[in-house]
């Protein structure tokens, strides 16, 4: 089968691998379509995390074209969403049903002709799901487990800062799950444009606009040390990461007593002093795993099932295995207009 295979920054090689065997209770999917992630575009432009000479990519949806002795969940013709963690299975966190902090976690590659999942996790898809939509289900996950853990309640307020995939899918979670009015923010004409026609209540081009004094409209102001500030919302949603500090933005336009969701890797320094004086909860969101006894990615599946999160707007890009390191640089670059690309068979 061909596969991408990893060898450093800026070097992306198709390649010739051997197909999977499957145990008997794993599947063989045929990949259709698999997400370009900005954790591959981190290593693919700056400081590769992975090792030469590895198959990589985690975000993917396919039909299945062999299934092993004992699985009794998913047949062959069968098209699925897959969920890519796979944890240790015997670990403190695996056995507590959070195998995403699974210290010994890997990712599944999906930047493959043919890959094998264990059947537990591998989701059949409803016949007006596509494959290339399922593809976005892992990052869905993320905002899904990202809501459930800032204890977002019904009719407060958010702003979610950043609208690329991951902020354009927290953004519709949040008001799946009963949000009141939700801002977003954006660096591009394009993403401020899809933000408000996905349902952001309001969309800020951080570029052109000043945030503050957005904020401070939408949610009214009070004095702190002599100074007007917002008032603020009830939950921040980081989703952008990199050196520029999204945390001092959002301590800027959260409440009193608010909560700071950080799903994006921010890299400056943090100041405690203002969490502490005014009460601002922060919490870490990393993938997902279960809500209660059910699968986040499950979740994720019935939130695009039931139209509440529209993933095909998102996708603006789609270039075939072969073209892989042209689809990294597209997706590498905004001047393009991207927000989510993907390789599709």
């Amino acid at each position: 089968m061909k596969a991408a295979i990893f060898y450093g920054a800026g070097d992306i090689r198709v390649e010739e691998r051997p197909t999977p065997k499957i145990g008997p209770r794993e599947v063989l999917v045929k990949v259709k379509a698999a997400g370009i992630c900005g954790s591959d575009l981190h290593s693919y432009r700056l400081s590769p995390k992975l090792p030469e000479g590895r198959m990589f990519g985690h975000e993917c949806s396919g039909e299945v074209v062999e299934v092993g002795k004992d699985v009794d969940r998913i047949s062959v013709g069968e098209r699925v969403g897959l969920e890519p963690l796979v944890g240790c299975g015997d670990c403190l966190y695996c056995l507590s049903g959070n195998y995403h902090l699974c210290p010994s976690l890997r990712h599944i590659p999906a930047f493959v002709e043919y890959q094998k999942f264990p059947q537990e996790k591998a989701f059949k898809l409803p016949d007006h799901v596509s494959c290339k939509e399922a593809s976005t289900l892992d990052c869905i996950a993320v905002a899904v487990h990202a809501a459930n853990l800032s204890g977002l309640k019904g009719g407060e307020t958010a702003v979610v800062l950043g609208a690329g995939t991951i902020g354009l899918l927290m953004m519709q979670v949040l008001k799946a799950f009963g949000a009141g009015a939700v801002y977003e923010t954006g660096k591009y004409d394009f993403q401020v444009k899809l933000a408000k026609e996905l349902g952001a209540d309001a969309a800020i081009n951080v570029e052109k606009e000043n945030l503050l004094e957005r904020i401070k409209a939408l949610t009214g102001a009070e004095k702190t040390g002599g100074q007007e500030m917002p008032l603020g919302v009830d939950h921040v949603y980081e989703a952008i990461g990199g050196p520029k500090n999204q945390l001092e933005d959002a301590l800027r336009v959260v409440r009193r007593g608010g909560t700071i969701t950080v799903i994006g890797d921010p890299k400056n320094p943090l100041k405690l002093s203002s969490f502490v004086m005014r009460e601002i909860k922060i919490i870490g969101s990393s993938s997902y795993a279960y809500r209660g006894r059910e699968p986040e990615f499950k979740v994720a599946l019935d939130l695009l099932s039931r139209g509440k999160v529209n993933a095909q707007k998102i996708i603006t890009h789609a270039f075939p295995l072969e073209r892989i390191k042209e689809a990294f640089d597209v997706a590498s670059d905004k001047g393009t207009g991207c927000i989510k690309v993907i390789i599709e068979a």
